[in-house]
């Protein structure tokens, strides 16, 4: 074969076999990524964010004069929440802000004597129901130190109330803290806006 005969058949054969091993050569390779698009998004159902209403596990931490005892006794009677000893890990946590109070003094015979604080009084200024996990404040109860005016209606269900708490006692304070704090779940819970 002369040269001009072999450039011939290479430029005569060499496209006719890619033209035959194409569809060969194609499939031998590996495909090609198939690119799929996303699922529609379909709308998850509403998932409540308000503690008090997804909140199973409940710590009372102490309070003065045993008013974590009794609340942690309303809650249980209540049934919404598992009352617990342990702070760890829990859902939700009740705390008492107590307030520094000012020390009066009185004369006895020339002497100056702290007075005894009013034993009747509540000590603690606010209670909160705070997220565990978020630290966020969930509901809170300003005390305050009046006694409740004569007809007055109860304060609306809210995140953020005030009782008048003059000359309550522990057991009766806790049982006004716990009717507060389930009237508002209750809210939250009928109005679906978790």
């Amino acid at each position: 074969m002369t040269s001009q005969s072999r450039w011939l058949v290479r430029g005569i054969l060499v496209p006719l076999s890619l033209i035959a091993v194409g569809p060969w050569a194609r499939a031998q390779q590996s495909p090609a990524p198939v690119i799929q698009e996303p699922p529609p998004r379909q709308s998850a159902p509403p998932t409540s964010t308000n503690r008090l209403v997804t909140g199973k596990l409940i710590y009372v931490e102490p309070m003065p004069n045993n008013l974590d005892k009794w609340l942690q006794e309303d809650l249980r009677t209540w049934g919404r929440y598992r009352v617990t000893s342990n702070p760890e890990g829990v859902d939700l946590e009740i705390s008492a802000e107590v307030p520094d109070r000012r020390t009066e003094y009185r004369d006895r015979h020339g002497i100056t004597l702290p007075k005894a604080p009013p034993k009747k009084r509540p000590q603690e200024t606010s209670i909160s129901v705070v997220d565990w996990t978020s630290g966020a404040q969930l509901w809170s109860a300003a005390l305050l130190d009046r006694n409740p005016k004569a007809n007055e209606a109860a304060p609306a269900p809210a995140a953020s109330i005030e009782i008048p708490a003059r000359d309550m006692a522990p057991d009766q304070l806790a049982l006004k803290i716990t009717r507060e704090l389930e009237r508002y779940v209750e809210q939250l819970e009928g109005s679906g806006s978790h």
